[in-house]
């Protein structure tokens, strides 16, 4: 046989050898080929196109074009994806933003803190707090027939920051509205509805709004198991891009204003509210020539 047969024989070898495709990793049980997504050679369930699944009795891998959030896939562990934020969710045991406790983190607080005579605070699977178990009622003392514990009242109205009370208007389609509260507030209701309405400490409250053009009314009240308080009111006006005059329109008494503000740092000019009137306002103006609301 010729010498050149036994090198050609060995590179044969061990190109049958190698895996089927480049990057595969390979076990007893399951081969992954990277670019063809998950798959398994003994049990390859569905291939779609959003991703293809490979699972046993023991573990499922989704592997998936599209973002998914909330595949929880054991009692052990959670995996999620698909947004700037998937590093936290409710459940991981971690008060994270828009959250008032979470798991076991009750953010310091108790039956006490919030009101109650006694009793124990628990965090509910959508990480807010559950009283159901507090009580409002004291046990008897000894020796002596006890009464009931003295009714809790509403709380003091909440507050407006004064970072934004002043404000009269803004330029923007939704604003952080916030402020401080009293303890012991187990919510904060906007226009009557506590929804988006989150606490992120014992003594403060905020609410992403969405603002419509012209004049915007915000109603804030607290509330514990005493009741409501008093209502405090926020009024902010929202004018439409490039009009300085508000006449709710944008024409060239608009562009006068603006050169008048060029380079300072007044809100009548400053459409992007970046605290300086510049080109990119100018830019910002000139996109809604004409317009009006």
């Amino acid at each position: 046989m010729p010498k050149f047969t036994y090198p050609i024989l060995l590179i044969a070898l061990v190109l049958v050898a190698l895996p089927m495709s480049v990057g595969a990793i390979t076990s007893a049980s399951y081969r992954l080929f990277p670019e063809q997504g998950f798959q398994s050679l003994q049990n390859y369930a569905t291939n779609t196109s959003s991703g293809s699944r490979l699972q046993s009795t023991n573990y499922r891998l989704d592997g998936s074009l599209d973002s998914y959030v909330g595949r929880g896939t054991s009692s052990s562990y959670r995996q999620d994806s698909g947004s700037a934020s998937f590093q936290y969710y409710c459940g991981d045991g971690f008060i994270d933003p828009g959250e008032i406790c979470d798991g076991a983190d009750l953010n310091g607080q108790t039956c006490g803190t919030l009101g109650f005579a006694s009793g124990t605070l628990s965090c509910s699977s959508t990480c807010t707090r559950v009283t159901s178990a507090c009580n409002t009622a004291s046990s008897s003392g000894s020796g002596g027939g006890g009464g009931a514990a003295a009714p809790v009242s509403a709380p003091s109205s909440p507050s407006v920051s004064d970072a934004i009370k002043s404000l009269a208007y803004s330029y923007k389609p939704t604003f952080l509205l916030y402020g401080t509260t009293a303890t012991a507030v187990t919510s904060v209701k906007v226009n009557g509805s506590s929804e988006g309405v989150t606490l992120p400490s014992p003594t403060s409250w905020q609410k992403t709004l969405s603002l419509a053009y012209g004049l915007n009314t915000f109603k804030i009240k607290a509330t514990n198991t005493g009741g409501d308080s008093t209502e405090s009111v926020f009024e902010l006006y929202r004018r439409l891009v490039g009009d300085i005059t508000q006449d709710n329109k944008v024409n060239d008494y608009d562009l006068s204003k603006l050169v008048k503000l060029w380079g300072g740092s007044d809100r009548g000019g400053d459409f992007n509210e970046d605290k300086s009137v510049n080109d990119y306002d100018f830019s910002m103006m000139v996109a809604r020539w004409g317009t009006s609301v």
